[in-house]
């Protein structure tokens, strides 16, 4: 719960600024978050902040003005300046050719979907035991490196439009583990994720390791020929490809400046394959549930592709206002999209059964787009990546990489596992704005593009 401090110095100089007639949104974000990271089997860092950002937005005519404070609120002298800042910057700016639109609280929410205060306070000690656990169940010969970042948010919007307040706080946290061979150079990983402190277990990444550690120890590196392979993707590769192919592809800015590599298809046309649903669901506990957006809009499961068929568009405020358009909720850093299910069978090796070769690749490493217009994306497997034949695997594969189309990947998805799994998507870099996406355990997809493999790992 938001200090009944704070509450009322952002409350006092909004209703100020109401009653002077200017247009103004206050957003009050707070993170309490702590990172590890694991370098040579040891802790390289361990960092915690407490941070506090007030968000001022002004709405002047045509103008636009907007000033981000970080302090902690202490009276409403703090939360004046900071509009006074957006007030001025709104006085100077350009005029835009559209009349930009003020974030509205639709209705009062106040919700707590996912917390745990022991996340919160979780103890780098308890971390540190937690990798050391690892370590030493998987064996400590090898050489470890990963990160883990946890924390809470807290979000409370209000603006001059109405007098109704949104207020959100969560906890998440992101955990990574990398097994390296100190000869060898073959890498393993393992993540989990989740929002309570109890969801994290040790015993998870040591399995993991123990399934992979032989096929890497026992046999020698594959090198993939160039060509068209179908191939089992992990939930985070999938997950990576589903969500850079629908914020490319299915943001309304990007569609109606024509930058996107859906720019060419219309609303109600099929433009990925069958199986492919995605939704933006922030009721779905597989992510983290943010229930309001920075524009004020309640958020509500928003489908943009149903049975690979193109049903709507995600549009921000901004864009909503520049276009003509009514804005759908996603002024957000924390989306939570969802990839629907198939039926396939649980163990991936099942899946392909009787398909001859087939490469089982887990995660995608730097990805990147070499065209967004076209869609081409491109990643490497780098970790855990192996060969499957005729549902066993024979050996790890050496980096191996892929550069394909959105389209095509989403489009000849043979299997969709029956497991739906969460996958965090978090970025450490920026303010915490936790996402996470859930996704099938794994995708079987028929001729993938591979057009490059090292003779190394």
């Amino acid at each position: 719960m938001l200090e009944k401090r704070v509450k009322d110095a952002i409350l006092r100089v909004r209703d100020r600024a109401a009653d002077r007639g200017v247009q103004a949104a206050f957003t009050l974000h707070r993170e309490d978050s702590h990172l590890m990271r694991i370098g040579n089997s040891s802790v390289s860092l361990s960092t915690s902040e407490r941070l506090t950002r007030l968000d001022v937005h002004v709405v002047d005519g045509r103008r636009e003005g907007s000033h981000t404070q970080m302090t902690e609120i202490t009276s409403a002298d703090v939360v004046e300046a900071a509009l006074e800042t957006a007030r001025a910057k709104a006085r100077v700016g350009a005029e835009k050719d559209y009349q930009p639109l003020l974030p509205e609280v639709r209705q009062s929410i106040e919700e707590e979907p996912q917390l745990d205060p022991e996340v919160t306070g979780l103890d780098p000690a308890v971390k540190a035991e937690g990798y050391g656990e690892i370590f030493r169940g998987a064996g400590e010969e090898y050489n470890y490196s990963g990160s883990w970042s946890s924390g809470q948010t807290e979000v409370y919007l209000v603006s001059t439009a109405n007098s109704n307040e949104a207020y959100h706080c969560g906890t998440d946290w992101k955990f990574s583990v990398v097994l390296k061979h100190p000869e060898r150079k073959w890498e393993l990983q393992h993540g989990q994720t989740g929002w309570r402190a109890d969801d994290f277990d040790p015993q998870l990444s040591i399995d993991s390791f123990r399934r992979y550690i032989p096929i890497y120890a026992q046999n020698p590196g594959i090198e993939v020929s160039e060509g068209d392979y179908t191939v089992i993707l992990g939930a985070e590769a999938l997950a990576d490809i589903s969500a850079m192919a629908t914020f490319t592809g299915l943001s309304g800015r990007l569609w109606e400046e024509k930058l996107g590599w859906t720019s060419g298809s219309d609303i109600g046309e099929k433009i990925l394959g069958g199986n492919v649903t995605l939704v933006d669901d922030p009721t779905s506990d597989l992510t983290f549930r943010m229930g309001f957006d920075g524009g004020g809009m309640v958020r509500k499961p928003f489908t943009v592709v149903e049975k690979g068929v193109m049903k709507n568009l995600f549009y921000d405020l901004s864009t909503a206002a520049k276009y003509g358009r009514e804005p759908t909720g996603h002024d957000t850093g924390s989306p939570s999209l969802v990839l629907h299910t198939g039926s396939g069978p649980q163990d991936p090796l099942e899946a392909v059964r009787g398909l001859g070769k087939v490469l089982y690749i887990p995660a995608l490493h730097y990805m990147n787009m070499p065209s967004m217009a076209r869609g081409i994306f491109t990643g490497s497997s780098r970790f855990s990546a192996t060969m499957v034949e005729d549902g066993e695997i024979t050996g790890p594969i050496f980096s191996t990489r892929i550069t394909d189309t959105f389209q095509s990947v989403l489009s000849s998805m043979r299997t969709l596992s029956s497991e739906a799994v969460s996958q965090n998507q978090s970025n450490t870099y920026a303010r915490r704005s936790p996402r996470a996406m859930g996704v099938p355990s794994y995708a079987v997809v028929e001729g993938v593009k591979i057009t490059d493999c090292a003779d190394s790992f």
